[in-house]
C-alpha cells in the first residue's frame, strides 16, 4: 500500500520491533482500523462510527481489479467475491460516497482514501479464473463497480458520518515506537494532551547505542564563498589597479540523524489537535574559513569614479562585504510516511556566510570546530526536554598582513549546518518546515599597524603593533516556517545552547622579524611608494598593496579546545 522506502533507508531502520495492530485477517467493519508503515517505522490508527470507515481489502470480500500502487488519487475496479454481507458494509447506511476506506497493500500510495464517487462500471470485464470462480456460485455473477478514490478529506462532510478520529506515532530509532497501542477506548481515556507527551517520553529514553550504530552523514568538501574582483580606475598617465576579496571553506561533518512523530487529533475534519516532532543529533563539526583580501581606493575615489557595482557594494556599510548564507550541501534522509495523512521528510544541509571589512592585504584562517553528544529537539518544545552537549575543539588559527600598512579590519565567519523536517499533513492542508540550525561562527577584530624597514645586510625587518582579538561562538535554535493547525507558528522558538568563546587575544610587542624578505621585496616596496607619491593626492590610493606573497605571519597557532575560554 504504502510505497516502500528505497533499500538504503531500510538497512539503517532494521530490526525493528513488529507491530501486531493492523491484521488483514480482520475486516474495518467496526468502526475503528490501523496501518504500520513499511519495517515498522510507525503506525496510523483511525476511528469514528461504523458507517464512516470501510474497507475494500481481501478480508472484507472484495477484490481489486485494476489499481495505481503510488497513486492516491485514481479510479478503481473492482468486484465482491465475497458473502452480501461483506460486500453490503460499503454501503451501509449512507451509502459508500463520503466515506473512509482501507486499501489494500497492493493499491494507491496511501492507506486511507476518500471515496468521492461510486458507478457500475462500464468495462464488466474479469480474468478469466476469477469469472469461472465467480460463476461456479449460487446466484448472479457481481458486477464489477467503479470506485473514484483521494485524500481530499476536508471534503467529506462530518454531518454524514460523524467526526473520524486519529493518532499517529513513528521513529527511525529500531523499537522506537514497538509498544504503540492505541484504540478509541483507551485514547479517550489518556487524552490528547498525554498521547504526544508520553510519545517524547519515549523518544527521550531512546537507546543510545543502538543510534550511534545508524549509519552516518559524512561531508569532506572545499566550498567558495566570495570571489570579488574590484577595480580600481586608472588616474592619468598611472596604470588602473584591482582589488579583491575572496573566502574559501572546507568544511567537514560527521553526523547521525534521528527523526519520530506523535500527533492525535480528526482526520473528518481534518485537524490535528496535538502534534510533536522529535529530532536526535550526534555530530562532529568542523569548518575552516580562509580569507583573503587586498588593500583598497578610499571612499573619496569610489565617490569620484563610475565604478563597477561590485566595488560600490565593497565600501557599502563601511567597506563591508557579506555573501550571504550560501548552501554549500544537501541531503535527503529517511523519514517516515504515511502518504495523504502524514509525511515527515528529513533533509541534512550546510551553509555557510562570510562578512568582512578589510582595509589591507590579509590572509586568515580560523578553524570552527564544535562535538555535538545527544543533541535532541522535541518541538514545539515541552517541560523544557531539548539540550544536549555542545564542545568545542581544537580551532587552529592563522593570521598574516602586509607590511607597511595599518588595519582596522573585522572578519567574521559562520558554518551552519541545518536540519530541515519538511511536514505535510492530511491531505495537503496544513505544510510546515521545522528546522535546527547549529550556528558556529568566529570574528576576528585587528587593530594593526605594521611597518617595514630595511636592514644593513639586506634582510627586511618588520615591526607589528596592535591588538588581535578573536571570539568564536555556537548558538543551537530551532523554530518554523509556517503556522501549523494553530499548535505552532513561524514565532515558536526553541533554543538548545548558546555559548560564546574566547579564542585568541593578544596585544603585540611592537617588534618581530621576517628574515625571509629579501633585498627584491625591498625593491618591490621601494618602487610602489614612489610610484604612489607619483599619483593626485586626491586619490589616496592603495590598492592593491603589496602582493600576498609577502605579507607578514602574526598569528600561528593551535588553540586546544581544553583552554578556549567561555566568554
Amino acid at each position: 500500500m504504502v510505497k516502500s522506502l528505497p533499500a538504503f533507508a531500510l538497512t539503517i531502520l532494521l530490526p525493528l520491533s513488529t507491530y501486531a495492530k493492523n491484521d488483514w485477517s480482520i475486516p474495518c467493519f467496526d468502526g475503528t482500523c490501523s496501518y504500520d508503515s513499511p519495517a515498522g517505522l510507525g503506525s496510523v490508527t483511525i476511528w469514528g462510527t461504523p458507517s464512516a470507515i470501510a474497507d475494500i481489502t481481501k478480508t472484507a470480500g472484495w477484490t481489486i481489479l485494476n489499481c495505481d500502487e503510488n497513486a492516491l488519487v485514481q479510479d478503481i475496479r473492482l468486484v465482491c467475491t465475497g458473502t452480501a454481507e461483506e460486500c453490503n458494509n460499503l454501503y451501509a447506511n449512507t451509502g459508500a460516497t463520503g466515506k473512509l476506506v482501507r486499501l489494500p497493500e497492493n493499491c494507491g500510495g496511501n492507506a486511507f482514501a476518500r471515496i468521492s464517487r461510486t458507478w457500475v462500471h462500464e468495462d464488466q470485464s474479469l480474468p478469466v479464473e476469477l469469472a469461472r470462480a465467480l460463476r461456479k456460485r449460487d446466484g448472479p455473477t457481481p458486477s464489477v463497480q467503479g470506485l473514484a478514490l483521494d485524500t481530499d478529506f476536508g471534503a467529506i462532510d462530518p454531518a454524514q458520518n460523524g467526526n473520524v478520529s486519529l493518532a499517529i506515532e513513528g521513529a527511525t530509532v529500531p523499537g522506537a515506537a514497538g509498544d504503540f497501542n492505541v484504540t478509541a477506548t483507551n485514547f479517550d481515556k489518556r487524552g490528547l494532551f498525554d498521547f504526544v507527551k508520553n510519545a517524547f517520553e519515549k523518544f527521550d529514553s531512546f537507546d543510545k547505542n543502538l543510534i550511534k550504530e545508524l549509519p552516518p552523514i559524512d561531508v569532506d568538501k572545499s566550498f567558495n564563498l566570495l570571489n570579488e574582483q574590484l577595480p580600481c580606475p586608472a588616474n592619468g598617465a598611472s596604470p588602473a589597479f584591482e582589488a579583491s576579496i575572496k573566502a574559501d571553506t572546507i568544511t567537514k561533518a560527521h553526523a547521525v540523524v534521528t527523526v519520530g512523530m506523535a500527533a492525535s487529533g480528526t482526520i473528518v475534519p481534518p485537524k490535528f489537535s496535538e502534534f510533536g516532532v522529535f529530532a536526535g543529533l550526534n555530530a562532529d563539526l568542523q569548518g575552516t574559513l580562509s580569507l583573503e583580501g587586498s588593500a583598497s581606493v578610499s571612499r573619496s575615489i569610489a565617490r569620484n569614479f563610475e565604478l563597477h557595482s561590485r566595488f560600490k557594494l565593497f565600501y557599502n556599510a563601511q567597506g563591508t562585504v557579506d555573501s550571504g548564507r550560501i548552501p554549500l550541501f544537501e541531503v535527503g534522509i529517511p523519514g517516515l510516511d504515511f502518504p495523504g495523512i502524514l509525511t515527515l521528510g528529513p533533509s541534512f544541509q550546510i551553509q555557510a556566510q562570510a562578512k568582512a571589512t578589510l582595509d589591507i592585504d590579509a590572509k586568515i584562517d580560523v578553524t570552527l570546530a564544535y562535538h555535538v553528544e545527544d543533541a535532541k529537539l522535541f518541538f514545539p518544545p515541552l517541560d523544557g526536554n531539548s539540550g544536549g552537549q555542545f564542545q568545542p575543539a581544537d580551532s587552529p588559527l592563522k593570521l598574516s598582513v602586509s607590511p607597511s600598512l595599518a588595519s582596522k579590519a573585522i572578519v567574521e565567519g559562520h558554518l551552519i549546518p541545518t536540519l530541515q523536517l519538511g511536514i505535510t499533513a492530511l491531505g495537503g492542508t496544513a505544510k510546515a518546515n521545522v528546522f535546527l540550525d547549529l550556528d558556529a561562527n568566529a570574528a576576528a577584530t585587528l587593530s594593526l599597524d605594521a611597518v617595514a624597514a630595511a636592514s644593513t645586510d639586506g634582510t627586511q625587518s618588520t615591526s607589528v603593533n596592535g591588538c588581535i582579538d578573536v571570539a568564536s561562538g555556537f548558538d543551537v535554535n530551532a523554530g518554523a516556517d509556517a503556522s501549523f493547525f494553530d499548535l505552532f507558528d513561524s514565532n515558536t522558538k526553541v533554543n538548545l545552547f548558546t555559548k560564546k568563546f574566547q579564542l585568541f587575544k593578544k596585544c603585540l610587542p611592537g617588534s618581530e622579524t621576517k628574515a625571509s624578505l629579501t633585498r627584491r621585496v625591498q625593491r618591490r616596496m621601494s618602487r610602489r611608494s614612489a610610484f604612489l607619491a607619483k599619483l593626485d593626492k586626491r586619490a589616496s590610493l592603495t590598492c592593491p598593496g603589496v602582493s600576498f606573497e609577502n605579507i607578514v605571519s602574526v598569528v600561528d597557532e593551535a588553540l586546544p579546545a581544553t583552554q578556549i575560554e567561555a566568554l
